[in-house]
């Protein structure tokens, strides 16, 4: 609620100053009237007391809902037993005063002892209903084009946001979706297409290995046959507690365990809800989640395992070859056959030139293994120029490091001057119990053969992105915007602001958002010019903030200080080259592309817009635009439209 709302008072009830019984009979009159929810509150500031007079609105207008719901309850006889059928009567305390927009107010006694009247038109409540509708429509949809990307995290969080606001709807209201050509009430088929989605998800045992007396085995997570491009499991069994999130990458996650399964199973539970992520993207969500009782789904997966305590050791069970899912009660397993997946596209991307001699490069990976493993980066010093050591350094110094898996299997090749060191899998913990699985790329001279860089490389779905749309490009522009991208979410990572300001241009128009509270304002100032930008979006959910580069590394600062991690993933992009005065052919490029974000204290998807001059020695930033992931954002088209490129 915006504190501004609740300073307004009505000056020309002071500039006429009519006598207080006169003031007292018009508000009488807004009483009594049928077009308006009203109320009064007391604080010691107006502010206080306008918010308990907006409690008090939401709660009449709670009661109002439960009253129609009573009345709209239905009676039925089947075998001779009665059954009575009504709307959720939780669902009528989801109209927090938050979304409320259309507020008046009078001031009846000034502060400390502040009394305030305020009233909203009864449509209101038919605007907020009408909002959540859309917005059931639009998680629909940003779910199902996520399903398609194999991005299933993604899918399961908007068809679970888009199924709670269905049931933060007044009774009789109702929003139908289209689902694979058909039309179809959200309220009554979203359940089954998100035990549909649980179920079509299957988890395999691929190894296991033990190191520091501690036991870690591999999962691969697939989706109708193929794997999975993102997932986040809630939880785990480790054998003491329930440790999590973890999030899958590319199909695969590794479970640290403190003792071996003593049933012979490994208990996981994939996140559906995504609860707090839904307090900060969405005021209705915030309501729904505070007033209706969560909706439930088994997604507990139990994953059949041979255990040798003798010899400690776990392996794969015979009968889990097929792969394991969450179970379906058998009269559900009947609905779920009629409920289709999106359909999933695969690309064939190009082809990498493979090193044929890599014994030298496979020797310092060897190296870098052995600094891993012991926590001693000084061990593959001689391996690494002054710069790439810096970098190895770094690494240590966020959370706790780990390889993952028995056995790298890594791939060498040619890019542009350089060997790539590929798929040096690695795990990274934190104090506070999340995990997130990596591939790191090494970087190798072609000259001296040492390692000049690492980062964290991007998922399978972004480089696939990136090389697809690269197919024409010279071999240049193409490991130039992967290597930059690469190195973009390491610097967040390894928290680098030393290369966060050399890739941002001094004069760069930085817009960067957070889901947060509705803001009204749709105009932002270009810095330095201070030109205007008229930027139209649905969602009001989001602040936008245009800062320049010296504000936003202060604020980049102090974020960085005040969490434990700050991690970027990236996929599902796209590229172009941009024809842009001032800047060899070619040398320009404009991306959008998926970003989410996690730390300590927030996390948010969105999509990053970012227009790069590559003609310098190092890619440099021109603009950089965030925006949430939602329906109508502005495409790359629009986006270079937008800035006369």
């Amino acid at each position: 609620m915006n504190n501004a709302l609740c300073r307004r008072v009505v000056a020309a009830l002071l500039l006429f100053a009519p006598t207080w019984s006169v003031l007292a009979q018009t508000i009488e009159e807004i009483r009594s009237s049928s077009a308006y929810y009203s109320a009064e509150g007391s604080g010691v500031t107006e502010n206080e007391a306008c918010q308990e007079a907006l409690a008090n609105i939401s709660r009449q207008i709670s009661v109002s809902i439960t009253s129609k719901q009573h009345a709209s309850s239905t009676e039925s006889t089947a075998g001779g037993n009665r059954s009575i059928e009504s709307s959720s009567s939780e669902s009528n305390s989801s109209f927090s005063f938050a979304s409320f927009q259309n507020v008046e107010q009078r001031v009846l006694s000034p502060e400390p002892n502040a009394r305030v009247f305020c009233w909203i038109p009864k449509s209101e409540v038919a605007r907020i209903t009408n909002l959540r509708k859309q917005k059931i429509i639009d998680y629909v949809a940003t779910g199902r084009i996520a399903e398609r990307k194999l991005q299933i995290d993604d899918a399961l969080r908007n068809y679970y946001w888009a199924l709670m606001l269905t049931h933060g709807l007044p009774p009789g209201e109702s929003v139908e979706c289209d689902f694979d050509g058909s039309s179809q009430n959200c309220a009554t088929y979203l359940p089954l297409k998100i035990k549909s989605v649980i179920a079509h998800t299957k988890v395999f045992f691929d190894d296991y290995y033990t190191t520091d007396e501690r036991y870690f085995t591999k999962l691969r997570f697939t989706y109708d046959g193929n794997d999975v491009a993102s997932l986040q499991l809630r939880n785990y069994n480790d054998g003491q507690s329930w440790p999590g999130p973890v999030f899958v990458k590319n199909g695969v996650c590794e479970l640290d365990l403190v003792s071996l399964p003593s049933d012979n199973k490994l208990h996981v539970n994939i996140e559906y809800a995504f609860a707090n992520d839904a307090q900060a993207a969405d005021v209705d969500l915030r309501a729904i989640y505070s007033s209706v009782k969560p909706l439930t789904f088994n997604s507990t997966i139990d994953i059949p395992v041979k255990v040798n305590m003798k010899k400690n050791t776990v392996a794969a069970e015979k009968k889990a070859a097929n792969g394991c899912s969450a179970f379906v009660a058998p009269a559900t397993a009947a609905q779920l056959a009629s409920v289709k997946t999106e359909p999933t596209t695969q690309r064939e991307r190009i082809a990498l030139n493979e090193v044929s001699e890599n014994s030298a490069y496979l020797d310092a990976m060897r190296l870098v293994e052995r600094a891993i493993n012991e926590r001693k980066p000084e061990l593959a010093f001689s391996v690494f120029t002054p710069d790439g050591y810096k970098l190895f350094e770094m690494l240590f110094k966020n959370g706790t490091v780990s390889l993952r898996g028995k056995k790298q299997d890594y791939s060498f090749v040619h890019a542009h001057n350089q060997v790539l060191a590929r798929y040096c899998n690695v795990s990274l913990r934190f104090r506070n119990g999340t995990k997130f699985t990596e591939s790191l790329v090494f970087r190798f001279n072609d000259s001296d053969g040492k390692i000049n860089s690492l980062a964290f490389s991007l998922t399978k779905k972004a480089e696939d992105d990136i090389f697809n749309a690269a197919s024409s490009w010279t071999e240049v522009s193409r490991y130039t915007i992967l290597q930059f991208m690469e190195d973009y979410q390491t610097a967040f990572a390894l928290k680098r602001l030393d290369y966060i300001d050399l890739i941002y241009s001094d004069s760069a128009l930085i817009i960067t958002g957070a889901m947060l509270k509705p803001v009204k304002t749709q105009r932002l100032t270009h810095y330095p010019e201070n030109r205007e930008i008229s930027f139209n979006s649905n969602d009001k959910n989001v602040r936008y903030t245009v800062q320049n580069k010296r504000q936003y590394l202060r604020n980049l600062t102090n974020c960085f200080k005040n969490n434990e991690f700050v991690h970027l993933t990236f996929e599902d992009n796209k590229t172009k080259v941009v024809n842009a005065t001032g800047v060899p052919v070619g040398s320009a490029f404009a991306i959008q592309i998926r970003q989410i974000y996690r730390s300590s204290t927030y996390n948010d998807t969105g999509y990053l817009t970012l227009y790069l001059d590559t003609s310098l020695k190092d890619p440099v930033i021109v603009v950089r635009f965030w925006q949430p992931d939602r329906t109508d954002i502005v495409s790359i088209d629009e986006f270079m439209n937008k800035f006369s490129f």
